[in-house]
């Protein structure tokens, strides 16, 4: 009897100790399950996340830009090659005054000395005529400019670059179709030939 009474509590236990082995097993499972299922939900947010960053990017550097921000990219002033100002400088001509006026920025003074000068002073009216125009367009005097690029297309000296200037001014005042006329002149004769390539692709 007491053999089969332990035999008994025996069996007992066995299956007590077997149900906790086997809910301890599931309990894992169920573990390794959630963990897996959080591993795979955060691998799809890193996935969206960086597919979300890289349409971003795209977006970003492929959008068009407006003709407002295409003449801000590319315009800057001439550069004053009449008169080179050299630092402290002292007893300047009349002509190199008015020119460093223009170095400085001083734009509307600059065009007031301009006026001024004459081919008496050692410089062309063409030459005159073109530095007015860039001051004009730092002034914003769009039109003013565009009347005096205009004319200094004309010449030897400046006609290549007051072509370019022209072109600019076509953006700026959103005529795309004077702009592509003056970019083809200047793409004929491989004048700035990548900007006017890019800005031609730009406009088109």
């Amino acid at each position: 009897m007491e053999d089969k009474e332990f035999d008994k509590h025996l069996k007992k236990a066995i299956t007590t100790e077997e149900r906790k082995i086997q809910k301890a097993f599931l309990r894992s499972i169920e573990t390794s399950l959630k963990t897996s299922k959080k591993r795979f939900n955060w691998q799809i947010a890193a996935s969206i996340v960086i597919l979300l960053g890289f349409s971003g990017y795209f977006l970003l550097f492929n959008q068009s830009l407006s003709n407002e921000e295409l003449y801000s990219k590319y315009f800057s002033p001439y550069e004053n090659v009449v008169e080179p100002i050299v630092r402290d400088q002292i007893n300047l001509s009349k002509k190199a005054q008015i020119f460093s006026l223009y170095e400085q920025g001083e734009y509307e003074k600059a065009i007031d000395g301009f006026n001024q000068l004459t081919p008496q002073d050692s410089i062309d009216v063409a030459t005159i005529c073109f530095y007015k125009a860039n001051s004009y367009l730092q002034l914003k005097q769009f039109e003013k400019a565009k009347a005096l690029f205009s004319q200094t297309q004309n010449t030897q000296e400046w006609n290549q670059e007051s072509i370019w200037y022209l072109a600019l001014i076509a953006i700026k005042l959103d005529d795309t179709d004077a702009a592509l006329i003056y970019l083809k002149k200047l793409q004929k004769k491989n004048i700035k030939n990548e900007a006017t390539k890019e800005l031609i692709k730009s406009i088109n």
